[in-house]
């Protein structure tokens, strides 16, 4: 087995390595990264069994390796099986922990096929996780203004639906989300939707309220890619897996992430 100080040899010498995710070597890391297009196609083969249910032969901090690098390769062939991990397992902050609100945003932006539809499809599924869905909408938004995955009128229509109509209807990271998204877009036009979430209790007194809201909007008007708000909620591609999977793992100092900073800290009961 490759230690701290030794390169891994073969894939399943790596896989066995960071099977322990609070304390990946850096080393084995890099390893993998160079030697990912060897065994892309297995490795993806893996990450669908994962997807597919089988955590008997794929461990959760596996996927939770896998989706990293994926992200740091811009592996699009991992976007549906992601899309579908975040629509069906309930699971899926178990095996990502704090990832699940720091870096999946970023993992779905950079895996993005082009095809806005699976990824909407997880944004409203009723059995994932509140809080894998509201990363997949800051990606979605992301992806609107960075790479037209939708026109603003489709996703304008796409948040009014989903404002009317998606569970839970009760106070949720989901709905926070929604209406920083919207800001982000720089959809001044939505404010009052927004307000009216904090009013029915669906986004808590004290998280963004109308100054958080209208400052997205000034951000998303402040340079020619629209995309300031986001940047500034943290929520951008993932290219570096190494660096984020030690971050998460405490091996480094992370930046301060403020995009679920109020809602994050006490999970939202099912």
């Amino acid at each position: 087995m490759p230690t701290d100080d030794t390169h891994p040899t073969t894939w399943d010498d790596a896989l066995h390595t960071i099977d322990d995710i609070a304390a990946p070597p850096r080393e084995v890391l890099s390893w993998a990264s160079s030697h990912w297009d060897d065994a892309a196609a297995r490795l993806l083969g893996r990450l669908g069994a994962f997807a597919a249910g089988r955590r008997d032969i794929v461990s959760g901090a596996e996927a939770f390796f896998l989706v990293h690098m994926c992200a740091e390769k811009g592996e699009t062939r991992a976007f549906p099986l992601l899309c579908k991990l975040i629509e069906s397992d309930r699971d899926i902050c178990d095996w990502l922990d704090d990832a699940v609100t720091e870096t999946l945003p970023g993992i779905l932006i950079r895996v993005f096929d082009g095809d806005a539809a699976p990824l909407r499809r997880a944004v409203e599924s009723e059995q994932g996780d509140e809080f894998a869905r509201a990363s997949a909408l800051a990606a979605l938004g992301y992806l609107v203004r960075s790479r037209g995955a939708m026109t603003d009128e489709a996703m304008r229509a796409f948040l009014r639906r989903i404002r009317r109509d998606m569970p839970p209807r009760r106070e949720s990271v989901l709905w926070m989300i929604w209406a920083s998204t919207a800001a982000s877009l720089g959809f001044a036009g939505m404010r009052a939707e927004a307000a009216s979430l904090r009013r029915e209790g669906f986004i808590p007194d004290g998280d963004f309220n109308r100054a958080d809201f209208d400052q997205r909007v000034a951000l998303a008007r402040s340079d020619a890619s629209g995309l300031a708000g986001f940047l500034y909620d943290l929520v951008a591609p993932l290219d570096d897996a190494a660096s984020a999977i030690l971050t998460l793992a405490g091996a480094e100092t992370g930046r301060d992430g403020r995009r679920l900073r109020a809602v994050a800290a006490r999970r939202t009961p099912n």
